[in-house]
């Protein structure tokens, strides 16, 4: 089963990212500024971001959670809380997904842990670099799936260690007929972590290339998502007919 996935609300500070938000869902709400945005209980099936690695990064002061802009997980935090999401709809929790550089791993990830357990959620990770899914450079991102423990109370998921072969093998396929792979090395030929001086092209665009991931990382972590979401929906399903 594949599910789509449609995203409701951005939280979004830059306003360079929020114009390419706008140009690509019109429709959908931006929110500025994390701190001031509030959700109320199952507003959301799966909430997902990226708080900022200036502590996190090996790039950055690598203070860990204690830089102030990395100290937004605490609001990230928050807002799983807030929100609880819920998928299906009658089940008491659903799923986050939270997206870092491989810094995290030993400058805050057991705070991460330590909060999402706090809530009784159960947590899953794995390292998936760039350049396993086709891509001119290292950029290793962590991604975090964390989802309510008892979740899946008639069947456990499989392992993502299990899968994650096959799910980057899917994405690397997929993108074949139409890698920009000629547009990457022009921006990012030899940059694994932030952005170089002296490439042409826009300095927005490239601060933001440099400060992301790549969709294809991204969507190793959905793929998992969905396998999960899949699971719920067989057990919904089973639920009913008993």
């Amino acid at each position: 089963m594949s599910h789509k996935f449609q995203v409701k609300q951005f939280v979004e500070i830059s306003p360079y990212s929020q114009s390419r938000l706008r140009y690509e869902q019109p429709t959908t709400p931006i929110h500025s500024d994390i701190t001031t945005y509030h959700c109320h209980p199952r507003q959301f099936d799966i909430v997902c971001g990226g708080f900022p690695c200036a502590g996190t990064s090996n790039s950055g002061n690598r203070q860990g959670l204690a830089d102030s802009r990395s100290a937004l997980w605490a609001e990230q935090f928050r807002i799983i809380q807030e929100c609880r999401p819920a998928f299906p709809e009658g089940v008491a929790a659903g799923i986050a997904l939270i997206e870092n550089p491989t810094g995290l791993l030993s400058r805050g990830m057991a705070t991460v842990l330590e909060d999402l357990s706090q809530i009784r959620y159960v947590c899953e990770w794995e390292t998936i670099p760039a350049y396993c899914l086709g891509l001119p450079h290292e950029r290793e991102r962590v991604f975090i799936i964390a989802y309510a423990d008892g979740l899946f109370y008639r069947q456990q998921p499989a392992p993502w260690t299990d899968q994650i072969r096959n799910h980057i093998a899917s994405i690397r396929q997929s993108v074949e007929i139409r890698s920009y792979q000629p547009g990457v090395l022009t921006v990012a030929h030899g940059v694994s972590i932030g952005v170089a001086k002296g490439i042409p092209g826009n300095y927005d665009a490239r601060r933001a290339y440099g400060l992301s991931c790549s969709p294809r990382q991204a969507a190793v972590a959905w793929k998992r998502i969905d396998y999960l979401c899949s699971l719920l929906s067989s057990q919904e399903g089973a639920l009913w007919l008993t």
